[in-house]
């Protein structure tokens, strides 16, 4: 089994690569948590100005309420005292029905309104003196209907005349004149500073709209950088150059795993089929290819007319690069062996993969308006003679021993095809196909003089 390479801190090249990737962070993902979290802090300062404006709203009905009972407490001392003057006037007990009354709903409204000012120390003392002038006023009136029922009614009569209660009375208004004045005050210092915050809330409201509106404007722009970067490059690395990872724009040496695909009898298929079957076909064969590589965590480099380059160890190599790419070319054959068995009214397709791993250069080229991801070196030229190899060996995947071996346990079972130099190569190395006559059968497009060949892959690959 491959091990991982060690840095100097001890941590595996693997670990390396998977903490970079955790530090390079989507710049798409940051100014959408950003926006959500301007919108919650939106909806936060709108709830707190609802709220706030709630209070005020209360403070308006508190002073309503006691502005009301304040009244009504007035109302039922001057009711008392109309029922006292009838009641010395006429003599008529009737009077003295309302006047009993009002004595109970002055309590009853004075027990209210001390409900309503409980937290006000200061009108809570005014209303202490308010209940004493109250009662003081209660007595004085009790005098005059006493002389009344007494019989004295001339006595009663010059306790009216004297203008019995009248200095009471007054002190009384002039009271509840200024508990109402000390409630509009409050009123008053409520509404400012409900205005104040109103202010601020909107303010607030106003500034987080404007940052939302930037925060959407960037990140439109963001993916719309990010749509013009994935029509050039493969998707697995558009989003790491968009992140402003210039590793890929300096380009950078690392081990890899590379297969080239290649599509056997092409040429007889785009002469049997029409443009728009042929544009089918090719799709058809393009997002199999596609499938099987992001299955096993390939990156399709590119597409080359009814080829293709795939490549393991992107955007970070991984110890199993290599595992993953024969395990790829294994899975690819087996499915368009399934595609084959369709009746899809074309003929059998037949392919051939190549695989090497090594040491390559890799990075991304080109200006903004056309850039290209690219991969070069030794490596990605041996995978490309391993892969027009296989139609002269006859099997449908063939692998460099510097693959099988980085595969390690993983790599399964392998049987050597030969040795021989590749094509416009000079030094001899082991290649393998599948030991297993399903994954790597003889490709019906090779030709019994393909076959005779294999053995001399120096002068036919």
């Amino acid at each position: 089994m491959a091990t991982a390479e060690r840095g100097p801190g001890g941590l595996p090249g693997f670990g390396r690569a998977m903490l970079r990737l955790t530090l390079v962070r989507s710049r798409t993902v940051t100014w959408m948590s950003a926006g959500f979290a301007a919108l919650v802090v939106m909806i936060a300062v709108a709830v707190a100005g609802v709220v706030y404006q709630q209070h005020g709203s209360d403070a308006v009905r508190h002073t309503v309420e006691v502005d009301g009972r304040l009244a009504r407490v007035l109302s039922a001392l001057q009711d008392a005292e109309t029922g006292q003057r009838g009641f010395i006037i006429s003599g008529d007990e009737a009077f003295l029905g309302p006047f009993l009354a009002s004595r109970e709903a002055f309590e009853r409204n004075l027990d209210r309104l001390r409900e309503r000012v409980a937290d006000n120390p200061e009108q809570l003392a005014q209303l202490v003196r308010l209940r004493a002038l109250a009662h003081r006023f209660a007595g004085e009136l009790d005098q005059g209907v006493a002389l009344r029922r007494a019989g004295d009614a001339a006595g009663s009569a010059r306790l009216v005349a004297e203008g019995q209660g009248k200095r009471t009375m007054d002190a009384i208004r002039t009271l509840v004149r200024e508990m109402e004045a000390r409630e509009a005050a409050l009123l008053d210092a409520r509404q400012e500073a409900v205005s104040r915050v109103a202010l601020a809330v909107w303010a607030a409201v106003a500034a987080v709209v404007v940052l939302l509106a930037v925060l959407a404007t960037t990140a439109l722009r963001e993916a719309g950088r990010r749509a013009s970067l994935a029509r050039f490059l493969p998707e697995e690395l558009s989003g790491r150059l968009a992140d402003a990872d210039d590793s890929l724009r300096v380009g950078r040496r690392q081990n890899a795993a590379v297969a080239f695909v290649d599509m056997r009898g092409s040429t007889t298929l785009a002469e049997n089929l029409d443009p728009h079957e042929l544009s089918a076909f090719l799709t058809a064969f393009r997002r199999r290819v596609m499938r099987i590589a992001r299955l096993r965590g390939g990156v399709v480099d590119k597409f080359i007319g009814d080829g293709a380059l795939v490549v393991f160890g992107l955007p970070e190599p991984r110890p199993d690069d290599a595992a993953r790419a024969l395990a790829f070319a294994k899975d690819l054959v087996a499915i368009i062996a399934r595609w084959n068995l369709k009746d899809d009214g074309h003929a059998p397709v037949r392919i051939g993969v190549g695989i090497h791993y090594g040491d390559l250069f890799c990075g991304i080229i080109g200006e903004d308006m056309r850039l290209e991801f690219t991969v070069l070196g030794d490596t990605v030229n041996v995978a490309a003679r391993l892969e027009q190899a296989t139609k002269a060996h006859g099997v449908s995947i063939l692998v460099s021993d510097a693959a099988r071996q980085a595969a390690g346990s993983d790599a399964g079972r392998w049987r050597e095809v030969g040795r021989a130099p590749l094509r416009g190569r000079t030094e001899a190395m082991p290649y393998h196909t599948p030991d297993d006559e399903d994954a790597a059968g003889p490709s019906p497009s090779a030709t019994p003089q393909d076959r005779a060949a294999a053995p001399n892959a120096s002068s036919a690959a």
